[in-house]
């Protein structure tokens, strides 16, 4: 069986002691040989969830960062700090830092050629095939048999909608970027589905031939719904 993915995003959904006792539960979930879980909790509360879940079978990342360095930049959270805490992979260009924080294509496309000289691998998320910078991936990405890039599709108008697209619409996008990372030889890198996921979804999504997991949003802020998912596998 193929390795799928199952990446949780938190995103601003809990509190400190939700996400606290949200992470006692999902420790004791057991890695299957298959299956990658990870969750991305709010920068805020992310040193207190690596040490609860550093010796389980779940690994935390983070949900974004900013391309600068140590210096001053107020309310910036750069690579070097997620690395000193434990973290060695980050969500970049989430629908959300897009549309609500305004993050520009050209300036999501600079934070991934940071990530990508970085030590810290990425999961990169976009919502159309113009949106993935081939060529910027494939100038910057040194290594193409591991994971230091993944790519997440996520359509804006599914994100917390509970709309979920169409089996076909997901394949369709999936095998266009699949077929043209193909062309720059880039064809190891997986692909993520991100839009309203759940336990009623997911095992038809993950069963699909170019999909090698799933971004999951509110169902992963829940430990049934998220232990649901793991177990449609």
């Amino acid at each position: 069986m193929k390795k799928l993915h199952i990446v949780g995003n938190w995103k601003m959904s809990l509190n400190k002691q939700d996400s606290i006792d949200l992470a006692n539960k999902i420790k004791s979930i057991s890695k299957k040989e298959y299956l990658n879980i990870e969750v991305a909790p709010t920068s805020l509360y992310v040193d207190h969830i690596v040490k609860i879940l550093e010796e389980s079978d779940v690994n935390v990342i983070s949900q974004n960062f900013d391309y600068e360095n140590l210096g001053s930049y107020t309310g910036g959270v750069c690579l070097d700090q997620l690395k000193e805490i434990g973290i060695t992979k980050t969500i970049l260009g989430h629908s959300e830092r897009r549309s609500k924080f305004n993050e520009s294509d050209d300036q999501v496309n600079k934070k991934l050629e940071t990530v990508l000289n970085s030590e810290l691998d990425v999961i990169f998320c976009f919502d159309s095939y113009e949106q993935v910078p081939f060529e910027l991936i494939k100038n910057n990405l040194k290594n193409n048999d591991n994971l230091k890039l993944i790519l997440a599709y996520e359509p804006t108008w599914a994100i917390g909608t509970g709309e979920t697209a169409s089996i076909d619409h997901i394949e369709e996008i999936h095998t266009k970027v699949k077929n043209t990372l193909t062309e720059c030889s880039l064809e190891n890198i997986p692909i993520l589905y991100g839009g309203s996921v759940n336990p009623s979804n997911s095992r038809e999504i993950l069963s699909s031939a170019n999909v090698d997991g799933v971004l999951v949003g509110g169902a992963s802020t829940k430990f049934d719904q998220l232990l649901g998912i793991v177990n449609s596998i």
